[in-house]
């Protein structure tokens, strides 16, 4: 263990410096992915994530209340092996995409509904691509098709529960047996909490929406950085021949290249898949579906990063992922087999991000009001974080 160790920090020592000499030889690439990566985040992934960061703290405490029909209750249990009030985060998860279903999962567990077994379940099924990812940037922006991204969303929400059963049952021996009580063990906190009313609750939710924005952000632009980095030091390229050629009557080389670059990071393995053109549109949009279901390793720093601190465990994330990912390529398949699309049926090229260069200004402030705010309530009077 001790060799082990010492050979993991010799490492460290030479890959950093190594880093650093190749981000100083491709300063002009990586300064312009960072660049843009910068405002993806300001344009797009804060506007977008911060209203449901925001509606997960302020929903979360009051989901002692939910309540749903029986064969609804059992149907959920049965699916994902977890208590019905687990529903909403689901939902809210489906709905507004990487990473809120982690902070949803954070704020169930701080708030006493789920242990750290359910809550590695939770991040595993409740993560999931957004919508308008789907439909707007794949769909209308790469394959210049929005029935394309409609197809791809219905893929992608069906092989999510698919994966979410299938992963509820290969989990089920080691399923904690106290889930009906989860919430009785732990009520006098829950109803502490509740006692505050929404009011109370939301400087402290603007604040946390707000920090966790800019954390996630950080992931994105490292990610991206690294992204890019590895695609022009010849990386992926290089992996992704060396696969081509031991796999028999595997894919292209640039294809497997495009195809390791989503697993790092969707955004740019989406574009790069889109761009093989050696390759049959059903192999792109089957590759797309897998790196959306798979979510990437910059989702599962950002997802991992939000439930440090909790015992969560990354190896249930990682086979929740991995299940959607395979199953959501598998499907897509059959389903274009089945269901054939035409990409020349639209004429047009939308833009990906139509939106106005200005309204980074006031994604910047609302992210700096938002971190004043908190300190701040209780009249004005400044909030110390270990007082209720």
């Amino acid at each position: 263990m001790k060799d082990h160790g010492s050979l993991y920090r010799k490492c460290v020592v030479y890959i950093f410096p190594a880093l650093a000499l190749m981000l100083a030889l491709y300063a002009k690439e990586t300064s312009e992915a960072a660049r843009d990566a910068i405002y993806l985040c300001l344009d797009v992934v804060i506007p977008s994530l911060f209203p449901f960061f925001v509606l997960s703290r302020l929903t979360v405490p009051f989901l002692k209340s939910f309540s749903c029909p029986r064969h609804l209750r059992r149907l959920i249990q049965g699916l994902t092996g977890l208590p019905c009030y687990v529903l909403p985060a689901i939902v809210l998860g489906y709905l507004s995409g990487y990473p809120t279903g982690a902070k949803l999962a954070r704020d169930m567990l701080d708030e006493g509904f789920l242990d750290s077994s359910q809550a590695s379940r939770v991040i595993a099924i409740a993560n999931n691509c957004s919508p308008l990812f789907i439909i707007g940037t794949v769909g209308a922006g790469l394959f210049r098709s929005i029935r394309i991204g409609f197809i791809l969303l219905a893929v992608h929400w069906v092989s999510g529960l698919l994966a979410a059963l299938a992963l509820n049952l290969l989990l089920k021996k080691r399923r904690s047996q106290a889930n009906a009580g989860t919430v009785v063990f732990q009520g006098s906190r829950i109803e502490n909490k509740n006692n505050r009313g929404i009011a109370a609750l939301i400087p402290g939710a603007i604040e946390d929406a707000a920090v966790l924005s800019l954390k996630v952000s950080g992931y994105i632009v490292l990610f991206a950085v690294l992204s890019e980095l590895m695609h022009k030091t010849g990386f992926f390229s290089l992996v992704a021949n060396a696969l081509s050629a031991i796999l028999p009557g595997s894919l292209a080389g640039n294809t497997i290249s495009a195809l390791l670059r989503g697993i790092m990071e969707i955004a740019s393995g989406s574009s790069a898949i889109a761009l093989t053109v050696n390759s049959p549109v059903i192999v792109q949009l089957s590759l797309v579906s897998f790196i959306c279901g798979f979510a990437g390793f910059s989702v599962h720093t950002q997802v991992m990063g939000i439930m440090k601190g909790t015992k969560s465990r990354y190896g249930v994330f990682l086979l929740g992922k991995a299940l959607h990912g395979i199953i959501a390529c598998i499907l897509t398949i059959a389903v274009l087999k089945l269901l054939p699309v035409s990409l020349a049926a639209s004429g047009f090229r939308p833009a990906i991000t139509g939106i106005p260069p200005d309204f980074r200004i006031f994604t910047i402030m609302t992210l700096i009001m938002a971190l004043l705010a908190s300190p701040y309530e209780n009249g004005g009077r400044i909030r110390h974080p270990d007082k209720s």
